[in-house]
């Protein structure tokens, strides 16, 4: 009878084992990125009726630490940032109390960072200049950690006015604006029936809708040398 050996099967070779380690690594390094791409909430979605989230938001604009006290109450601390994701959205967050203590040292303008544990509340336009509806508060048990910079998160979010449009706008408003300084006022100085210290400086800006309107700065902005409102700069 007639038989037939069969040789036996080759293993790769250590080079191609190496190849095939570092690609599944790869692959496994990706799902994981993916998953943690999927697990960030869009600021353009918060609403009241969702209660558990994490964002991942780069801080465009951070306002200063401030006191306040309400009804007689032990004086608090507050201070204000906006939140601009890859959504394109941005939004108002406030930390109040503790939080304000613990995260106006952390929290740096331009860095990106991941938010959980807050509420979500209707924005108040009063104080808010975001164009979302809803804005973030931040009064107990916040979770903040720092993350790499995020390319694809813009430094800033603009949506320009013209000085035109703004007339016909229902005030209070929140409007971006580009013009040049045509004139401006010294820097005053006084105090507020509240008895607090207030700077104040009033420039006339102006745009190519031949339109111009007084618009008032208010501290540092307006402690600001005389020399950076002269020549007509755009602002």
């Amino acid at each position: 009878f007639a038989s037939s050996a069969r040789s036996p099967a080759r293993r790769p070779a250590p080079s191609t084992r190496r190849q095939c380690s570092r690609a599944a690594s790869r692959r496994s390094n990706l799902r994981r990125e993916m998953a943690a791409e999927q697990s960030f909430f869009p600021i353009s979605e918060l609403s009241t009726y969702h209660s558990r989230w994490t964002i991942r938001a780069r801080v465009t604009a951070k306002g200063q630490l401030r006191s306040f006290s309400r009804n007689g109450a032990a004086p608090s601390q507050v201070f204000n940032c906006h939140l601009l994701d890859e959504s394109g959205s941005e939004i108002n967050a406030s930390f109040f109390g503790q939080m304000a203590e613990r995260f106006f040292p952390k929290l740096q303008q331009g860095s990106c960072y991941t938010f959980s544990r807050g509420n979500v509340r209707i924005a108040n336009r009063q104080y808010n200049r975001c164009n979302h509806r809803y804005e973030l508060v931040f009064d107990r048990d916040a979770a903040i950690d720092e993350v790499a910079d995020i390319a694809k998160i813009e430094s800033v979010k603009f949506a320009f006015t013209d000085l035109h449009a703004v007339q016909s706008k229902t005030v209070p408003c929140t409007v971006d604006l580009c013009g040049v300084i045509a004139g401006f006022k010294p820097c005053l100085a006084f105090s507020s029936r509240e008895g607090r210290e207030l700077v104040k400086r009033e420039i006339v800006v102006a745009d190519d809708t031949s339109t111009s309107m007084t618009i008032a700065l208010w501290g540092d902005r307006a402690k600001q040398e005389d020399k950076i409102f002269e020549g007509h700069p755009v602002v």
